[in-house]
């Protein structure tokens, strides 16, 4: 049972017995103080009650005396925490009848009732002689009185300041426990603290202040006070793990406390706040605004920027932004703006002056490739700016989407602008895309009459023979974008071989014929190969080959400089299809090789065939 409703029971019995034994007349050095000696309290104090309740024994010294020693030994067992109120009740008890004993003990009590006292009996340091003194009794009394003064201000000061830390950390785990619920992930509450947020933060950092100060009030009153039986101690356990630590209560009635260390949790999530997310979300804006800028300047028709356009995201503002957000709706926008900005910048005839070229198939080609490029990443990015991201993105980054996009509204009718625009753009440079791609395939006299495909062995949509008189082996693209082919032209019974050269525009600028003497080939799948090889400079050279093993002659190198001059054709036979070439530029020599280097270092092969031959820059063999 609780030692408060001992006291409480204790006193009710004290006033229960008060009428029973009204009627029989009580000595005190009788009845009473042998009771006390014996350490009978259970029956002495009701006695001591009824006997202190005669007027005429009211002012007995010793019977107050021992109603205040009861009360400071009931004090003296209680606990400090646990019995707080029975301890100040007993306390107020104590107090009352030793400071009215201090009073009535004097002198002559001590001499007429010295037996009353023999607790003080002691000897006198200074003259050695055993007695009672009263200074000796009034001092203990005195010690008593300032012990009990003590403990009954500081077990109030430390009840109440506990009372206040329990409330606090009560509301620091309440609000930790909310936070928890309605932001499971750590990164949500970053992005997402308001003000409501921030202000709580602060809360909780001052709670745990207050906590901690408090504290230390508590362990200083405890060491005032100087009772045994409670040693306070506080320990603090970081949350390490955002909604799974910190949400169980802790009791800091007990003696030892281990307490979660909510304020350096709000503190660490403050920093974080203040110091990452709000120049993380100012940057953000900030690019934004740089972006629309330069699109109303691209877009302006003036033909001139005030800076370099900003052509990506930096990779340590996209680190930063996916460090928190792993489905974050402001990459998605600010992609949205830069390739929407290098889309109106290739297809601006005031900043692209190459668009309006149209003879120049390669970079019309690259041009399409690249905004059918653009069109697919905006389509990718415009499609996540859906529900539920753009109202939660609208949380995450309120003041990107209200003051840049105009809220939740703004977002959807600018994706439904893109949408509609992105599906023209596409449709337009699709069609555009497809012509060139086709017309970089083929090279085309200026009469129309010859038409050469120029993508060879590479492309499964080559276009069979019967459908035109010319058959390309292989082609080859020099830095001015000239294209040169070498292959077969079909003339009846007598095919030739042709070489030729193709600008930019895919007009054939010439072509030059070579005979296919003794040089065999299948009508049907043609069987053979070809390469340009090494040559010196100012000259385009190459060979064709003949798989077809019955061939007199199956290979034709050629030589040709770049107006169509042939420089120089041979026909031979060889053992099998070159394994390198290399030209030596000092002698200008163009060496075959129909053996590799370690066939040749070790002898292998066939050993009538030497493994090579020469041409001279004269076109001699040897």
């Amino acid at each position: 049972m609780h030692k408060s409703i001992v006291f409480a029971l204790i006193v009710f019995s004290c006033s229960a017995f008060h009428s029973s034994l009204a009627q029989k007349k009580v000595k005190y050095d009788k009845d009473i103080f042998p009771l006390i000696e014996a350490k009978d309290y259970d029956q002495a104090m009701p006695m001591i009650w009824t006997y202190l309740a005669d007027p005429k024994t009211a002012e007995a010294p010793n019977a107050n005396l021992q109603v205040g020693l009861y009360y400071e030994r009931l004090v003296n067992s209680y606990h400090i925490i646990s019995d707080s109120t029975a301890i100040l009740g007993a306390s107020d008890t104590a107090v009352v009848y030793l400071t009215k004993a201090k009073t009535l003990i004097t002198e002559k009590e001590l001499k007429k009732n010295d037996e009353f006292y023999q607790d003080f009996y002691r000897r006198d340091l200074r003259t050695g002689d055993f007695g009672i003194k009263i200074s000796d009794v009034q001092l203990d009394i005195e010690k008593k009185l300032q012990s009990l003064r003590n403990i009954n201000k500081y077990a109030k000061s430390i009840y109440t300041n506990l009372y206040s830390i329990n409330a606090a950390n009560e509301f620091s785990m309440a609000a930790y426990q909310s936070f928890t619920a309605q932001y499971p992930n750590i990164n949500d509450l970053f992005l997402m603290a308001g003000d409501g947020v921030k202000d709580t933060l602060t809360m909780i950092i001052d709670s745990n202040t207050e906590i901690k100060e408090k504290f230390d009030e508590v362990r200083d009153a405890v060491s005032r006070i100087g009772k045994k039986g409670y040693s306070p101690e506080l320990k603090f356990k970081d949350i390490t793990t955002y909604g799974e630590e910190g949400l169980t209560s802790v009791d800091f009635f007990a003696n030892d406390v281990e307490a979660w260390n909510y304020g350096l949790w709000a503190e660490d999530t403050e920093n974080v706040i203040k110091r990452d997310i709000t120049r993380l979300k100012s940057q953000i804006v900030s690019i934004n605004q740089k972006l629309k800028a330069q699109s109303e300047k691209i877009n302006g028709g003036s033909g001139i920027l005030d800076e370099d356009p900003i052509t990506e995201i930096e990779a340590s503002l996209l680190a930063d932004i996916n460090k928190y957000d792993e489905s974050p709706l402001p990459v998605d926008l600010l992609s949205i703006l830069v390739n929407k900005n290098k889309f109106d910048m290739l297809t601006s005839e005031t900043l692209n002056e190459r668009l309006s070229d149209a003879d120049d198939v390669d970079y019309q080609l690259a041009l399409s490739d690249s905004l059918m490029q653009l069109i697919d990443l905006m389509d990718i990015s415009v499609a996540t700016l859906v529900e539920p991201g753009i109202t939660l993105g609208a949380k995450k980054y309120s003041k990107l989407v209200k003051n840049e996009y105009g809220g939740d509204v703004g977002l959807i009718k600018y994706r439904q602008g893109l949408e509609s625009k992105l599906s023209s753009a596409r449709t337009k440079w699709a069609t555009y895309n497809n012509e060139y791609r086709i017309r970089a395939r083929w090279g085309v006299s200026e009469d129309g009459a010859d038409s050469l495909y120029l993508i060879p062995r590479m492309d499964t949509t080559y276009v069979a023979h019967d459908f035109s008189k010319y058959y390309s082996i292989v082609s080859m693209k020099d830095d001015s974008s000239n294209t040169y082919v070498v292959g077969l032209e079909f003339k009846g019974t007598s095919d030739q071989g042709f070489v030729a050269r193709v600008n930019n525009a895919r007009k054939i600028v010439w072509k030059q014929n070579f005979k296919l003497t003794s040089f065999t080939y299948s009508d049907s799948e043609f069987l053979v190969s070809g390469k340009f090889i090494p040559s010196q400079e100012g000259s385009v050279a190459a060979y064709v080959f003949s798989l077809v093993p019955e061939s007199k002659n199956n290979i034709i190198a050629l030589s040709v400089n770049p107006e169509g001059e042939m420089n120089w054709v041979n026909q031979l036979k060889i053992s099998k299809a070159p394994v390198d070439v290399k030209f030596n530029d000092i002698v200008k020599e163009t060496i075959f090789y129909t053996k590799t280097e370690e066939e040749l270092e070790n002898g292998e092969g066939d050993p009538e065939d030497p493994g090579y031959f020469v041409v001279d820059r004269s076109g001699n063999v040897r």
